[in-house]
């Protein structure tokens, strides 16, 4: 017997929870899980980063990170970043609440960052590492969509990490 297909839905900064209630897959990411990212020692059990995961749709995915609001030192909170093992995905983050930031990279080492405010979409082209970090006082939550073949690739990251990181110095956001 075939499976009903899935029904249309919208996602807007008033209704995320109810995709949230829709989702197959939650993963709560804590201080303990981010060991070595920062350049300080995390919290063990300070929430960093949520996600929820939709099941695919056809070939394309969505999910919803909710990036707490919080430091490590002088770090802003962020998400471990990635690259897509399929080289040809990319992915495209529209924000439905607060302020971040999402910081690219290359494997040649071009970067580029997106100030990222509700409304704002950015596209990430095939071959970027990407990584958000929430750099305004409130969570920082913002919807992904991504190929359904496309993987994710944290291993490079956690065995190299980023050139630039995002700071806070004499009260102001800083790429360094």
């Amino acid at each position: 017997m075939k499976k009903a297909p899935e029904q249309p839905y919208g996602v807007s900064p008033k209704n995320y929870p109810e995709f949230m209630a829709r989702c197959s897959e939650h993963m709560v990411r804590k201080g303990k899980d981010m060991a070595g990212y920062f350049l300080q020692p995390a919290d063990p059990e300070a929430v960093i980063y949520e996600v929820y995961e939709a099941d695919c749709a056809g070939n394309t995915c969505t999910a919803l990170t909710i990036l707490k609001p919080g430091k490590v030192g002088n770090e802003y909170f962020m998400t471990k970043g990635h690259f897509h093992e399929d080289a040809e995905s990319g992915e495209t983050y529209v924000c439905l609440k607060g302020k971040g930031m999402v910081i690219m990279q290359t494997r040649d080492g071009a970067t580029d960052e997106i100030i990222l405010e509700p409304g704002t979409v950015a596209c990430i082209p095939p071959g970027w590492a990407h990584r958000t970090i929430n750099i305004g006082k409130g969570e920082f939550i913002m919807m992904a969509v991504f190929p359904a073949n496309s993987g994710h690739d944290y291993v490079s990251i956690q065995e190299r990490g980023f050139i630039k990181r995002v700071v806070e110095e004499s009260g102001q956001t800083k790429i360094i």
